[in-house]
């Protein structure tokens, strides 16, 4: 087991736990259900009191969460889909067809005076819980976050892998307001604003995302991380559509995967294995993407070899992690040292240095990161490991795994975000796929 079966088996435990303390009850779902239903929000301590899509699937990953719940999670946000026509909101904003919701807001979640101020319904951008037209100001993206819909696609897979392929197609067959799942993906997913030449995600100045991990981020040009993931679901949408006898799609979607993995190598691979966040603002190295392209196959041989011995490097010189937690960008790579973390500064300037995503370290992407190291060096994969999980030993009370830590400008608590559920999971994820390869092995 990976690291070690004592360690595993206790951050197993532990992450139950810690999924429990983001397990929520909706009261009821308007335009789903009349009756409660079981959700997961992003943490223990509702520092985040709604129903985010990509925490909740993050979570799911775990392998601790029923396929029940996974199935009931799935048609929820399909419940909350744009429809075919374009919503305009205010601030020259809008919602295109198909768009799948950033987080939802629902009866019995948060507490008494957030559901007060809020109005229920679906939230599309990052930044805010307000529901209607007024939603998103522009600050966190001018156009929807590119990542949601490829994780509910992975939330399909996940419920596939989980039941098994009978199960998997009945649900790709059900409809969702007189719709199937699977056309709402696929509809989903050929709505999604790319490069026609390149099939990658694309942001300017004028037509923008903020995405998953990266939301306070604005970088311009290709983006590494959500064309990672829009290999990802391209991949899996090739199995979904095998899965219901959809040869035609199946085989254009795995085309496009193995399009999408020899543009990400060539748009974002630098010279010493590294991934560039983004081709023109923010052109630093990114752990998540560098990690994420060899652990979902995106870089084949002396590629993926490249990425996993520069993330050995960084964690080996001490420039990437801080207790198992782990720097977006490592420390030789800020835009200005000690003062600016990336090209693009502006949340630099309303918090200190090192705050967030501008310099803070944090636990997600652990797994990938682990898993490519141990490519190279399978003790430092396990060190590393066993910094996260002493770290979650020792601050378990206080709510670790964290959403983020940095001591230098957290001095009064050891983390922001209790019991984080995507902390727990994805390492768990990674620590359990790296065990079951050494089986293999053996």
């Amino acid at each position: 087991m990976f690291p070690d079966p004592k360690n595993f088996s206790w951050l197993e435990k532990h992450t139950r736990k810690v999924i429990k303390h983001c397990r929520r009850v909706a009261n009821f779902v308007p335009g789903f259900s009349t009756h409660s239903v079981t959700v997961y929000v992003p943490g223990g301590d509702d520092k985040y009191p709604s129903f985010w899509i990509r925490d909740a699937v993050m979570q799911c990953r775990s392998g601790l969460i029923p396929a029940k719940e996974m199935e009931t999670m799935i048609k929820v946000t399909l419940a909350f889909q744009n429809r075919p026509e374009t919503q305009m909101l205010a601030n020259r904003l809008q919602i295109p067809p198909w768009a799948i919701p950033d987080h939802i807001i629902l009866p019995g979640l948060g507490s008494e005076e957030f559901r007060k101020r809020h109005p229920l319904g679906p939230v599309f951008y990052p930044g805010t819980y307000f529901s209607g037209k007024e939603q998103g100001n522009g600050f966190f993206g001018v156009r929807l976050p590119d990542d949601n819909l490829y994780e509910l696609v992975q939330l399909v897979y996940t419920f596939m892998t989980t039941t098994g392929l009978s199960s998997a197609c009945q649900l790709l067959q059900s409809s969702v307001q007189n719709i199937p799942v699977w056309e709402r993906l696929h509809l989903g997913f050929q709505a999604m604003a790319v490069d026609e030449v390149t099939g990658l995600h694309w942001n300017t100045p004028t037509d923008w995302a903020a995405s998953s991990f990266h939301d306070a981020l604005r970088p311009m040009g290709a983006i590494a991380l959500t064309s990672c993931l829009r290999f990802r679901a391209a991949a899996q949408m090739s199995d979904l559509s095998y899965c219901l006898g959809r040869k035609k799609e199946a085989e254009e979607y795995k085309d496009l995967a193995g399009k999408l993995a020899g543009a990400i190598q060539r748009t974002f691979q630098r010279r010493d294995g590294w991934l560039l966040a983004a081709t023109q603002v923010n052109r630093q190295p990114d752990t998540w993407s560098t990690a994420m392209a060899g652990y979902y196959g995106i870089l084949k041989g002396d590629d993926a070899t490249a990425a996993a011995e520069a993330l050995t490097r960084a964690y080996q010189e001490g420039s990437l992690t801080m207790n198992g937690y782990l720097r977006h960008t490592p420390v030789w790579a800020d835009d200005l040292p000690g003062k600016t973390v990336w090209e693009d500064s502006r949340l630099d300037k309303k918090k200190p240095y090192g705050w967030y995503q501008f310099g803070g370290y944090w636990p997600q992407p652990l797994g990938y990161v682990c898993w490519s190291i141990a490519r190279i060096d399978r003790q430092a994969a396990t060190l590393l490991a066993q910094e996260f999980i002493d770290h979650t030993i020792r601050f378990a009370d206080e709510g670790a795994p964290f959403e983020w830590v940095n001591p230098v400008v957290l001095r009064d608590k050891p983390g922001e975000g209790k019991w984080y559920g995507p902390s727990a999971a994805l390492p768990l994820e990674g620590f359990r796929r790296l065990s079951q390869e050494e089986v293999k092995e053996n």
